[in-house]
């Protein structure tokens, strides 16, 4: 008996090594389920890890405007493009991300894809354009819209919006660019309509449409020469040029028949009617053609709330016709109080030493909005955000097509119009891009559809955090 029970307790036994098993089976740290939650956990790090530095690639190459495909993308060859390049450069220089990824990843989710790719870009353009949404919130905004042809001849429409932040600050935003089939009204119309379905946008809300820019000169014709005048020969005298004489008498220009005659006018004829009165006529006549007689109205009766020399240009009764311009914006108890919110406001802000420095109407409504003024009198602040919104130019959707030229190329004529987009929006954008963290973009790819991998939470590995936040620095 003695022999049979050390036979049993003896370290090379089997019936001991049976009992370490069993004992080792009870463990729950050693279960089959907690070793494969283990296994299935360095998967998802894994995933995380080699989708974050797709994304960091992504992200470099969308805000230089680069290419992302090469001609040769095999194996074999010497250059495969910009994105597989960079991928290959990037992983080279950080351990964590060669383990994961090229030999070490299952050759089905590699993520470098030119799918994955575009939905990166993808995820990447509609989180800003997310954001541009929310921050337009429920206020008013106007759309500037204009039209050119890219490098492939399709004709493109570019939309900017133009509101009013909730810092008082006039912002213009790149929304999208959208290929149309023709620029006739009705299809540029329908194009619009599809594009503010598609983001949520309110036409309630629109307040203005542009396709070209002047500036409001209809009363520069009276009283803008003897400004102008007086600069030009201030500068003259500050540089030690010397200042022409208005009188004197010079040869007509431009029609040899009388000059031949020896006919003369005077500086101040050549000067003022020839070039300052001519040019605004020029701007005149282009206001009337892209300006609506509201917009022109509204802009003559919004100069009435100019703070320069402290408000001198007030008037009520030119303010209150604005609620007649606008009466989805005023009701009628609305404009009973208008009135007497206009003259509390004047007198308020006339003796505010805050706004004694503020020169015009953007700086106003910053103020306004500083001080708490803007909900102390939110009707007074409604008429300035009218004005505001007005688009005046189209310098912004110029700037869309010269990035357009930049991003699609002679060599890059075969882009995708969503491709395009999403590059734009990125590009022109670079400043909100920026603020966006790496973890928002991947959990609206991830939403985007149904991919071969779950992205797992943070808490998962803080290694990750390292390749999250590379590109922001």
């Amino acid at each position: 008996m003695e022999r049979f029970n050390e036979h049993i307790g003896a370290v090379n036994s089997c019936h001991n090594d049976a009992r370490i098993q069993f004992e080792s089976f009870q463990d729950q740290r050693h279960s089959v389920s907690n070793v494969l939650r283990s296994c299935g956990r360095e998967i998802d790090i894994a995933y995380r890890t080699r989708l974050t530095a797709a994304l960091d690639v992504t992200r470099f190459l969308l805000k230089q405007g680069l290419a992302f495909r090469g001609n040769d993308e095999s194996t074999s060859s010497s250059n495969r493009g910009n994105f597989l390049e960079l991928f290959e450069w990037y992983s080279q220089r950080n351990t964590e991300i060669f383990e994961v990824v090229n030999q070490n990843a299952l050759a089905n989710n590699q993520l470098t894809s030119p799918m994955i790719q575009k939905d990166l870009a993808h995820a990447c353009a509609s989180e800003i354009t997310s954001v541009i949404i929310n921050d337009i919130g429920d206020n008013y905004f106007s759309l500037i819209v204009d039209e050119s042809r890219d490098s492939s001849v399709k004709e493109q429409m570019g939309v900017v919006l133009r509101y009013v932040n909730k810092e008082g600050r006039v912002i213009e935003r790149f929304l999208a660019i959208v290929h149309v089939s023709d620029t006739t009204s009705l299809c540029l119309k329908d194009a619009i309509d599809s594009l503010f379905a598609q983001h949520g946008l309110s036409l309630s809300k629109l307040r203005g449409q542009g396709y070209d820019g002047a500036s409001n000169m209809r009363d520069f014709r009276e009283e803008g020469w003897q400004i102008i005048l007086d600069e030009v020969n201030n500068f003259c005298e500050l540089n030690m040029i010397p200042v022409i004489d208005m009188e004197d008498s010079i040869a007509i220009r431009g029609n040899a028949r009388r000059s031949r005659r020896g006919q003369t006018i005077t500086n101040f004829h050549h000067y003022r009617v020839e070039i300052f009165c001519e040019v605004v006529d020029l701007i005149i006549q282009e206001m009337n053609n892209r300006f609506s007689e509201v917009s022109t109205e509204l802009l003559s009766c919004i100069a009435c709330l100019d703070p320069k020399s402290s408000f001198s240009q007030f008037n009520v009764q030119k303010l209150l016709r604005l609620a007649d311009l606008y009466p989805e914006d005023f009701s009628s108890n609305d404009y009973l109080y208008l009135e007497s919110q206009l003259r509390n406001y004047i007198y308020n802000v006339q003796r505010d030493p805050q706004f004694s420095e503020v020169g015009d109407l953007g700086s106003l409504a910053q103020q306004m909005v500083k001080t708490g003024k803007n909900t102390v009198f939110p009707l007074v602040y409604r008429l300035i955000q009218l004005a505001l919104v007005l688009p005046v130019a189209t310098a912004s959707v110029e700037r869309v097509f010269s990035a357009m030229n930049i991003v699609k190329t002679d060599l890059r004529n075969k882009m995708g119009d969503e491709w395009m987009n999403d590059c734009l929006v990125v590009y022109i954008e670079k400043d909100i891009f920026a603020t966006i963290e790496n973890e928002q973009i991947l959990q609206r790819f991830q939403r985007m559809k149904t991919r071969r991998m779950q992205l797992p939470p943070l808490r998962y590995s803080s290694a990750t955090t390292t390749t999250t936040s590379s590109v922001n620095q």
